[in-house]
């Protein structure tokens, strides 16, 4: 399962081990580390076990002729048992045993049969009075020794020590060693092979329900939006993930959607100006007209155009407005100022409609002062377009004790049906034709809005009562809201 990738620096084409063999390579080395380690183990364990039972082996039986030569020195028949006929029996074990006893002179009294040809004295070491010594030693013959050598002191008084030297081959402890190491690189091999094996059958197991997302993702297209990989059979690991890629899946559904039905209300919103365009060019080539004729469709050419010119730039607003966060310039404001320079100016369009304009309130807000003019002025502009005669439109300005700050624009006008309310602020949407008679109703001034606020970090709220009027809402969240205290 290797994998190529393009160096972003070099541009190179490299190789990178895939999952699946890395895993295998990080189980089989682990594997193997731990049977090494193991098996060093028994090993160190088996060698110690071996040494510890040879010396207690000699320590025995060089005790079993201490006590015979302190308790009964001149019992030469009890000390010819213990040095010849055991040391026969011994010799026809895998391990032969051989003793020596040297009398006070440093004479040899007793040994087994042939030790004298197989071992010198010289070799053993020095012991001292109670105490033995142990140590290895190799014959000229090849064969390993374990020596123990002891000082008895002697029942006559005055009379010199006695000495004892025993030796053991351990010849047959370095076979079973040497086949026991050959075993272990056998087990070792195996499984190391084993574990390789064992490894990539696990890897691949484990790994088959990324395989299987990432069938299941290669089958999701522009077309098969609907398509999800659902959260049910997925192993605890992977189920983050997928439902976090559904989750990506509905994001990317609703904005394809949103594109979609974007698009087709863009083109319905080009069509109608062009084609009324082209219908008015038409007619007034088909004869000749006066010239007040002309100007008249040159009038409603140049309002169709100016409806044109505002479509492109509110469209042009939002896709600016969208990747402008690092182009914002939020300053400190008093809110209560920003609403009366906006009512100010629509005052005079107010009192044309006979609609009376109130500002109340007091709040610090944080915000980029062009867009938040923009803003308010759609908001009031809406407000003022459904407000009959002798009502009043309200620009209110509020603190809450969390910090946030709250601008809001109150209409006393028609209200809105509650369904229409969540769709407020989508481009291009329109509760019904009586509603957008004015001037450059594309159905952009609630959207533009919903960016301004979004890209503030805010809350856009509307809510509304038919017959009784609407109220349009900018949260501003805590950071960027500072109450106003006096």
């Amino acid at each position: 399962m290797s994998s190529k990738f393009v160096d972003s620096q070099s541009g190179r084409r490299s190789k990178r081990w895939g999952m699946a063999t890395s895993l295998t390579l990080y189980y089989t080395v682990c594997v193997f580390v731990l049977l090494s380690a193991a098996s060093a183990f028994l090993y160190w364990g088996l060698e110690q076990s071996m040494d510890q039972e040879d010396r207690d082996y000699i320590e025995q039986k060089m005790q079993v002729l201490t006590l015979i030569l302190q308790k009964r020195p001149l019992d030469r028949p009890a000390l010819e048992q213990e040095v010849r006929v055991e040391g026969q029996i011994a010799a026809r074990s895998r391990s032969p045993f051989l003793s020596r006893v040297l009398d006070q002179k440093g004479q040899t009294f007793l040994e087994t049969p042939g030790m004298g040809s197989l071992i010198p004295t010289s070799v053993f070491p020095d012991a001292g009075t109670a105490e033995s010594m142990q140590r290895h030693w190799r014959s000229f013959r090849g064969a390993t020794y374990l020596l123990g050598a002891m000082t008895v002191s002697s029942a006559i008084p005055a009379s010199e020590p006695w000495r004892i030297q025993a030796a053991l081959n351990v010849g047959s402890d370095d076979d079973i060693l040497v086949r026991y190491r050959r075993d272990i690189v056998i087990v070792l091999v195996g499984g190391l092979f084993g574990a390789a094996a064992l490894g990539a059958w696990i890897t691949r197991r484990g790994l088959r329900p990324i395989a299987d997302i990432t069938r299941a993702t290669e089958s999701i297209g522009a077309l098969q939006l609907m398509e999800r990989i659902n959260a049910g059979p997925w192993p605890k690991e992977l189920l983050s993930l997928a439902v976090a890629f559904d989750a990506m899946l509905d994001r990317l559904q609703d904005a394809f959607e949103r594109l979609s039905q974007f698009s087709a209300d863009l083109a319905h919103e080009l069509r109608t100006p062009i084609n009324n365009l082209i219908g008015e060019a038409e007619v007034a080539l088909t004869r000749g007209r006066s010239a007040e004729e002309y100007v008249r469709v040159l009038q409603s050419a140049l309002e169709e155009q100016g409806r044109l010119a505002r479509l492109i730039d509110s469209m042009l607003f939002l896709a600016q407005t969208e990747q402008a966060r690092a182009a914002l310039s939020p300053i400190t404001l008093n809110a209560r100022a920003e609403l009366q320079a906006v009512a100010d100016f629509y005052q005079a369009l107010a009192e044309e409609q006979g609609v009376q304009l109130l500002c109340e309130g007091q709040a610090t807000i944080v915000a980029d002062p062009l867009l938040l003019r923009r803003a308010l002025s759609n908001l009031l502009s809406n407000a003022l377009k459904y407000t009959a005669r002798n009502q009043q439109v309200v620009l209110r300005a509020s603190a809450t004790e969390g910090s946030e700050a709250t601008l809001s624009v109150i209409d006393s006008g028609i209200g809105i049906a509650a369904e229409h309310l969540p769709k407020l602020g989508d481009r291009f949407y329109r509760v019904d034709p009586s509603r957008t008679d004015g001037p450059g109703g594309a159905g952009l001034g609630l959207a533009i809005v919903k960016s301004i606020v979004a890209l503030h970090g805010g809350r856009f709220l509307i809510e509304s009562t038919v017959g009784k009027g609407t109220s349009a809402s900018w949260v501003f969240p805590a950071r960027m809201a500072e109450t106003d205290r006096p």
